[in-house]
């Protein structure tokens, strides 16, 4: 039997356990539409995750469902929101909006949140706010969610957020605020992208031999580190490279 006709047996064998449990019929869709990999996802998401607790599987599950219908977890979201309306699905839609590069409506969605009894001195939702501004393009905005952030949890402050909150106070014209803080992180922060944007803040400014310096370390860093690491900052070795010619 070919591998075609294997996948299609499969899913014929999925589809009638669909019919027979009530399930939705919507699992045609992915059983028919990926032969093999349809009536692979369909054993871990509904028989598998019956019997036991498959995070794993549900997360694949979900991931091979967002790539046939992109817009599927943001209306899911959405509509979570429009019929509950709870701190936590106003947080999870602002989450999806970040992604989908909606920036300020995640912001809307934090501030919104924060209304909510506790909602003010909850630190993810400031982390969450702080990130969409500054994404958003609010300078001012993103450094003051920063800072009460800071003052609320000093514990909640990571250095993705220390990086966060330098380039704040740059778009907001902080700069020489900005400068101490990128330098009080670029030798904590795991990876290239701190000493990157850093370098990119003083080609902006003019100190083009210190940045051009910053470029040269992550390239070499970057060229000698292991393949995973090379993974991980090819980003960072991209832009480091083309400021470099």
């Amino acid at each position: 039997m070919s591998v075609f006709g294997l996948g299609f047996l499969l899913g014929l064998i999925c589809a009638v356990h669909v019919a027979h449990t009530g399930r939705s019929y919507l699992w045609f869709v992915p059983l028919f539409l990926f032969p093999l990999a349809g009536p692979a996802v369909y054993v871990a998401y509904v028989v598998l995750f019956d019997s036991v607790d498959v995070r794993a599987a549900r997360r694949f599950a979900d991931n091979v469902s967002t790539t046939v219908d992109p817009g599927r977890a943001y209306r899911d979201k959405l509509r979570q929101v429009e019929k509950v309306g709870s701190q936590k699905a106003k947080q999870e839609l602002a989450e999806e909006c970040i992604k989908r590069g909606r920036y300020q409506d995640a912001a809307d969605l934090y501030i919104g949140a924060m209304k909510d009894p506790l909602g003010a001195a909850d630190p993810a939702l400031l982390r969450g706010l702080a990130r969409a501004l500054l994404l958003a393009g609010d300078g001012k905005g993103s450094t003051e969610a920063f800072e009460r952030l800071r003052n609320l949890d000093r514990s909640a402050v990571d250095t993705d957020i220390e990086l966060d909150y330098a380039r704040a106070l740059d778009l907001c014209g902080r700069s020489s605020e900005a400068m101490r803080q990128y330098e009080s992180i670029i030798l904590r922060y795991p990876g290239e992208e701190a000493r990157c944007r850093f370098a990119l803040f003083l080609k902006a400014r003019g100190e083009t031999e210190r940045a051009l310096a910053l470029f040269r370390e992550i390239v070499e860093s970057v060229r000698h580190s292991p393949s995973y690491y090379r993974a991980r900052q090819r980003e960072w070795y991209r832009i480091a490279r083309q400021n470099l010619v």
